[in-house]
């Protein structure tokens, strides 16, 4: 027969320990976004917290391989002065603000049960949270662009790593706030500092929070913290799965797809489907598109000279400048 435990006492939740550090590649996903926002300095429960110290880092663009997609962006009328921020209720701001929530309640709880060891580990891991978000905290700063004169449209090209083009039609106003302007990230806290504050308060209180969680005196406790942090990294996957535009504020810009997506066959018919578009050769030399070889700069050459041609077959033009490389 098998055996069970008889009474709700013998059973163990030491496993709850393990729940507090468990999740940290959903942490990772969303660390950028986080500590983005003012309300990372909430003390809360937050599964893996030290996973905030390492930042995201930016996607590929969603193109598939040899595809090529041309957009638009200009001002939205009356918007144009408003700046790219963080949404105050976006997802991940509401979770915050919620696990705050749930965390007090589970102190009262702990303080209600009499539990010391559950009291000061629950407090001590919501202040972990905080140290670690202030340490990783951010501000997106971007100068102000002072002249007001009438800029030309620029015509950008972005090239993914799976050999995709986008081709962005934007004034220079604009071309300067997204591409060219240099943007960095402005810390409330100094590397050092963060360094201090982060990695050695924090994960010192991260540690001693564990050891506590694992030696809580009553099993309602671990019962309701282990609910809690299984909860968490159930909300933060399903916070992945929201579109990125409830999060940031966008609304300045306005984005237009001039053409479908059009998908190629391979790098050659991508490369040359931009060039016509953008009716120019001058973004694949100066950006090294293709690779350096005398069967490539002739191709191009080819490719700069078919411009006005309503036809041209990229492929075969390829094909030819090997058969005369190899004939030399």
């Amino acid at each position: 027969m098998f055996e069970f435990p008889s009474s709700r006492n013998d059973w163990r939740l030491d496993i709850v320990s393990i729940l507090a550090v468990l999740g940290e590649s959903h942490i990772k996903i969303h660390a950028q976004a986080i500590t983005a926002s003012r309300l990372c300095l909430l003390p809360r429960l937050l599964p893996n917290p030290q996973a905030l110290l390492q930042q995201a880092r930016p996607k590929r663009l969603p193109l598939p391989p040899y595809a090529v997609q041309t957009t638009e962006i200009g001002w939205t009328r009356g918007q144009e002065k408003v700046p790219v921020v963080y949404r105050t209720l976006a997802p991940l701001n509401v979770v915050a603000i919620a696990s705050s929530l749930l965390s007090i309640a589970v102190l009262i709880w702990s303080a209600l049960l009499h539990d010391g060891v559950a009291f000061i580990g629950v407090l001590l891991i919501s202040l972990a949270s905080s140290a670690l978000g202030y340490a990783s905290y951010w501000r997106r700063n971007l100068p102000n662009r002072v002249a007001r004169r009438m800029t030309p449209i620029e015509e950008i090209v972005l090239q993914t790593r799976w050999e995709a083009f986008v081709i962005v039609l934007c004034k220079d106003d604009i071309a300067r706030s997204l591409y060219w302007q240099p943007e960095d990230c402005r810390y409330a806290s100094s590397s050092r500092a963060a360094r201090l504050l982060g990695g050695v308060v924090g994960g010192l209180m991260v540690l001693a929070g564990v050891v506590l969680f694992a030696n809580c005196s009553s099993w309602a406790m671990q019962a309701a913290i282990g609910t809690s942090y299984a909860t968490l990294n159930v909300v933060y996957w399903l916070v992945t799965v929201m579109p990125e535009a409830w999060s940031w504020d966008l609304r300045c810009y306005d984005v237009r797809s001039r053409q479908d997506t059009v998908q190629h066959p391979n790098f050659i018919a991508a490369v040359s489907s931009a060039i016509r578009l953008t009716w120019s050769t001058r973004w694949v030399h100066d950006h090294q598109v293709l690779p350096k070889s005398a069967v490539w700069s002739r191709w191009l050459e080819m490719a700069e000279e078919q411009l006005d041609k309503d036809y041209w077959d990229a492929e075969k033009s390829f094909d030819d400048c090997i058969e005369g490389q190899s004939a030399e």
